[in-house]
């Protein structure tokens, strides 16, 4: 057991001896008066001057990849639209009979107001050659198909009511109208507004020196983090009247460019609020879609970030 913990203990003075030979060696080079060392049990470290930081910070930059996600559900294209209505017609086939006697009192007048509402079913006659087939009629309905329930409106909803199909616009028997698809940014194609695509998600480049861009930003100060700049630099191009949100404080995508110089890219959402250009700052902005932007950017831009824009 002697033996052993001598061998031991011998072991380790000679990695000791070894590691501080070989960080000596490591660091014999660099002049004392431009850098700090941290001298530890596997070696030491040498810190860099204020002077090399703040060039490497200049060499950062960072780059704000802002979106408006889709506000509408997309388009339905041509065979999901026949799915989705192949599924709605097959439930309405299938469901049960509308229970008319839980709304409606048997006998009274309400009842007999929603009887007269309803489309009648042909009767099936002995001796008739129906093109659609024999009539299968149960409590009122023919079952071969689905039913559709009318529902009466009251004869005070008529005249006086200011909607289109004469109830109220507190009645369950008015009509609902969607909004349309089409605004009128769409329309004008106002590429300054956030109200254009709709069903499309939507990015913010800007226009400085001639050139379509994500917007980019360099670090101030010392301490300054990649996503704190970018939204630091958003405020200073597009005033403090809109609210958004960072993905996350690392980075998506990086380019290196000329000059050593490296753009790291954050993602953000815009949740509400306008982006408000201050001319001095950018020539231009627009909020494009994916086809849009690879008409504004630079071929080898665009490559680069292609694969962090949504394809919705």
């Amino acid at each position: 057991m002697s033996m052993n913990c001598r061998q031991i203990r011998l072991g380790q003075a000679l990695g000791r001896i070894s590691r501080s030979y070989y960080s000596t060696e490591a660091t014999s080079h660099i002049p004392s008066s431009t850098t700090s060392s941290l001298s530890t049990e596997q070696g030491s470290y040498v810190a860099p001057s204020p002077e090399q930081l703040a060039e490497s910070r200049s060499k950062i930059r960072a780059g704000l990849i802002l979106s408006r996600t889709p506000i509408v559900t997309p388009e339905v294209k041509p065979f999901e639209e026949s799915y989705y209505n192949y599924q709605q017609e097959l439930e309405r086939r299938l469901m049960w009979t509308f229970p008319k006697s839980f709304y409606f009192k048997k006998g009274s007048m309400a009842e007999h107001k929603f009887n007269l509402a309803q489309k009648k079913p042909i009767q099936s006659v002995k001796g008739v050659f129906y093109e659609r087939g024999i009539p299968d009629i149960k409590l009122g309905r023919e079952r071969r198909f689905k039913q559709e329930v009318v529902i009466p409106l009251a004869e005070e909803e008529g005249a006086d009511s200011g909607s289109a199909n004469g109830a109220d616009i507190d009645s369950v028997a008015r009509r609902i109208m969607p909004e349309p698809r089409i605004t009128e940014a769409d329309k004008s194609n106002d590429v300054a507004s956030l109200s254009r695509k709709l069903d499309r998600t939507l990015y913010l480049i800007i226009k400085q020196q001639k050139t379509w861009k994500f917007p980019s930003f360099s670090l101030e100060g010392d301490v300054e983090l990649l996503h704190e700049a970018a939204e630091r630099g958003l405020r200073q191009i597009g005033g403090t009247g809109m609210n958004t949100w960072t993905v996350s404080s690392t980075p998506t995508a990086v380019i290196a460019g000329t000059g050593s110089i490296k753009e790291f890219f954050i993602k953000s959402h815009i949740l509400a609020g306008q982006f408000s250009a201050i001319k001095s700052e950018i020539e231009d902005f627009a909020w494009l879609t994916k086809e849009e932007l690879k008409e504004k950017f630079d071929k080898q831009y665009y490559e680069t970030l292609e694969p962090v824009i949504s394809e919705q």
